[in-house]
């Protein structure tokens, strides 16, 4: 998970993956964050600011969360390609952002061109955010 903002997300995600022995590696990127101490929580990392990428290696996850951090960074489009690369196959992105911030559909342009596919925008599972899902499909796009 990667956010501009450590807030009460990270601890519904770690308190849902307790039963299944799961483990959430955090990147913060610079804003006003939280401390989380959790079982479940891997490496915590700090990204000095929005030039950067996060650090992850291929395939090395199965879902990733980006919170506030696409209309934040220099290059949305080098860290959603970044993001796909880090995915196993048949993974999936979850963008949460700030409703107004971005509008979904540039979201959605952005997701098209790092190769996501079967993108599908939630405006009201999050009380001011908007949750847009994307697929990394075995076999489509960069074949990765």
């Amino acid at each position: 998970m990667a956010t501009s903002h450590g807030d009460n997300l990270i601890e519904e995600v770690c308190a849902f993956l307790e039963p299944f022995n799961a483990m959430v590696d955090l990147s913060f990127y610079p804003g006003e964050h939280e401390e989380y101490s959790s079982d479940v929580i891997g490496k915590k990392d700090t990204i000095k600011d929005f030039n950067s990428l996060v650090r992850s290696a291929t395939r090395d996850y199965e879902t990733i969360i980006l919170q506030d951090v696409l209309h934040l960074h220099t290059f949305p489009l080098k860290l959603l390609q970044l993001v796909y690369r880090s995915l196993e196959n048949s993974a999936e992105v979850i963008i949460v952002q700030s409703k107004g911030a971005i509008e979904t559909s540039d979201i959605e342009a952005l997701l098209e061109k790092a190769e996501f596919r079967a993108a599908n925008t939630i405006t009201d599972l999050i009380v001011g955010y908007d949750v847009i899902v994307a697929k990394k499909m075995h076999m489509w796009g960069n074949g990765l």
